[in-house]
């Protein structure tokens, strides 16, 4: 049942238990224990405790733990109360002990109307007693070392469901007295603190111990006094009005492990009034001492900073690397007025904070408390030029420094801005009158081609075209008349390439099955065009545009000379930014042999497609001809 938690414990699971009755409620219940563990049961009051009972009913969150809500109980006989547990101080305060049969042993320090406040090893703690007893029938128990017996319930918030730290309750409780301790002072026996260490027999945790010394600060909640070069610290049971110089007798109930010894719950007798003892002096640069736990110290640092923290006033001080607090009691304005960086001197109470001697441990930090605005000595004003003064100049120039990088690094964008749109508009300017010349150079040329070569070769292929006498010279005709047909042809690619007119895509669809119907004509290869030749009139670069002629030409050149064809299939598709060109032949094909980089048609046409940032595709069956494909970016 301790396992569930509040959600599943409120869908009222059934349950059967068997065990001891170990505590009854006022509130209509009891608690009873099983060989592994308690529980709270609600339902019934008509058990007592030592009961041997079965129950059976249904889980419920209950208020703090999961209970049991009573549907049936069978009384089986008397039981046999268990052996008590023995809590730690973490188990009374998480309240994982709740409905758990238990013994605490401690001193009564105080008696209230419902139960008893206790000194136990780990600390105070409020046992609030379900019993009979009253409050002056407890009262004898005060300042007695006692064992409380009986259920532990823990202390709650009913709205929150968390445990009330410090208090508990006990139900059915049972005192047991193991000694009680004398109100007389003089009855403790006397140590002094290094006394606290050494053996002895009866040396224990609730036996009070008798010390004497000079309160050199008197705190909140706790007292700091000196014995010789020594210090104490003390919490006194009951209010005392003490001042610092007060000569005291305390008796209380030691506890180590600080830095100084601690004596709590002390009774506090006032024997005299005398002057502070003096101040030890500390080492700039070696302030960490243990052994000066709650003794009177002076030390010199740094002021860092001041705060007003509630009714106090708190100094940051430093000293080399060791930084440290003072605090005073009350507010002043010649702390307000203080100005950082003053060297101070502070007399105070050396207050370690961890650590310590019975730790085994250098301490940590440690803090000086001061008792007036006396203790604090001013032995230097900080200079004019301060750290802070330094900064604010480096930053103010630092600002400069980055103001003028900005403005210099925004004019230089622009000078750089300014010099790009002059060198663009120069290069646009040379480029258009490079453009102009070489266009008209173009045209000059290919009509000097054409009306010198064009008329000369043609009129040599009329001559070879005439009669002839003989054979030998029909035949030197016919090669005549070959040659010049090739010319004209040679003549005529020249003629296109380096016209401007013919830059653009629609000239160079046309061109391409116009040289391809003509140049397979002559092979007896029947050329026919796939889909429609609709591209537009957009502008090639001259150069790109002659290198895929090229290529196309070397193309038919390959299915002419290797192919076997007797059909080629042409296609040129715009298919998004590319133009596509597909040349298509009904020819034997590769066969098993793999198209190479090495093959010097393929490599060529391959070559002169990379270098217009294009592609070269090839695919081919045996028997079944060759397809090629040609891909040109048109941006």
């Amino acid at each position: 049942m301790h396992h569930l938690k509040r959600v599943e414990a409120q869908l009222g699971y059934p349950v059967k238990v068997r065990g001891v009755v170990t505590g009854t409620s006022l509130y209509y219940g009891f608690t009873l224990r099983d060989s592994t563990s308690g529980v709270f049961v609600l339902g019934t009051d008509s058990v007592r405790v030592g009961d041997f009972v079965e129950v059976e009913g249904v889980t419920d969150p209950g208020g703090f733990a999961p209970m049991i809500k009573l549907s049936r109980m069978n009384h089986l006989g008397a039981g046999r109360l268990p052996e008590p547990i023995r809590p730690t101080w973490d188990q009374l305060m998480n309240g994982s002990m709740d409905a758990q049969y238990v013994e605490i042993e401690g001193i009564v320090t105080a008696v209230s109307t419902d139960g008893l406040l206790l000194l136990t090893h780990g600390g105070a703690i409020k046992a609030v007693l379900r019993s009979s007893m009253g409050q002056e029938e407890l009262k004898r128990y005060g300042n007695t070392l006692v064992r409380i017996r009986g259920c532990l319930l823990a202390s709650r918030n009913d709205q929150t469901h968390q445990v009330i730290l410090g208090e508990f309750v006990i139900l059915n409780p049972n005192l047991i007295v193991e000694n009680s301790t004398s109100e007389d002072i003089l009855s403790a026996p006397y140590k002094m603190p290094a006394e606290l260490l050494q053996f002895d027999p009866q040396a224990s945790l609730f036996q009070r111990i008798k010390m004497s010394g000079q309160i050199v600060h008197v705190g909140e909640d706790m007292c700091f006094m000196m014995m010789g070069t020594n210090g104490v610290r003390f919490v006194a049971n009951k209010s005392v009005a003490l001042q610092v110089g007060d000569m005291v007798d305390v008796a209380g109930y030691p506890q180590l492990g600080g830095a100084s010894p601690l004596l709590r719950e002390a009774m506090v007798n006032k024997t005299g009034h005398a002057a502070l003892p003096e101040a030890r002096p500390l080492t700039s640069g070696s302030l960490a001492h243990a052994e000066c736990d709650s003794t009177r110290v002076r030390v010199e640092g740094v002021l860092t900073g001041v705060s007003e923290i509630g009714p106090g006033t708190t100094l940051e001080m430093q000293d080399g690397a060791q930084n440290f607090v003072a605090r005073l009691d009350g507010q002043s304005e010649f702390l307000s007025s203080l100005p950082i960086g003053s060297r101070l001197e502070l007399t105070g109470v050396y207050a370690v904070q961890g650590g310590g001697q019975a730790l085994n441990r250098p301490i940590s930090s440690f803090e000086l408390l001061l008792d007036s605005p006396a203790d604090i000595k001013v032995l230097a004003r900080p200079p004019w030029w301060t750290l802070q003064r330094l900064l604010v100049m480096i930053g103010m120039l630092v600002c400069v420094l980055v103001i003028a990088v900005l403005w210099i690094t925004q004019l230089h964008r622009k000078v750089e801005e300014r010099t790009v749109q002059l060198k663009e508009q120069i290069q646009k300017r040379q480029s258009i009158e490079q453009h102009r010349a070489m266009e008209q150079e173009r045209a000059r040329i290919a009509q000097d081609l054409h009306d010198e070569l064009g008329s000369s070769l043609t009129e040599i292929g009329m001559l070879a075209a005439g009669p002839v006498a003989t054979t030998d010279s029909l035949r030197h005709l016919d090669q005549i008349g070959d040659r010049a047909r090739h010319m004209v042809t040679a003549l005529d690619e020249i003629v296109w390439a380096m016209n401007p007119k013919h830059d653009s895509l629609e000239s160079l669809g046309s061109y391409l099955c116009l040289y391809a119907d003509r140049f397979l004509k002559l092979a007896n290869i029947t050329f026919r065009l796939t889909g429609t030749l609709d591209l537009p009139k957009q502008t090639l670069n001259p150069i790109h545009r002659h290198e895929f002629f090229l290529a196309f030409k070397e193309a038919l050149t390959n299915v002419v000379r290797h192919s076997g064809a007797t059909e080629v299939r042409l296609s040129i598709r715009i298919i998004g930014n590319r133009l596509r060109l597909s040349l298509a032949d009904d020819g034997g094909g590769l066969g098993s042999i793999r198209p190479t980089a090495a093959m010097d048609g393929l490599a060529n046409m391959r070559a002169r497609l990379e270098r217009m940032g294009g592609r070269f595709a090839i695919a081919s069956q045996a028997g079944r001809g060759t397809t090629l494909r040609f891909y040109l970016p048109l941006n």
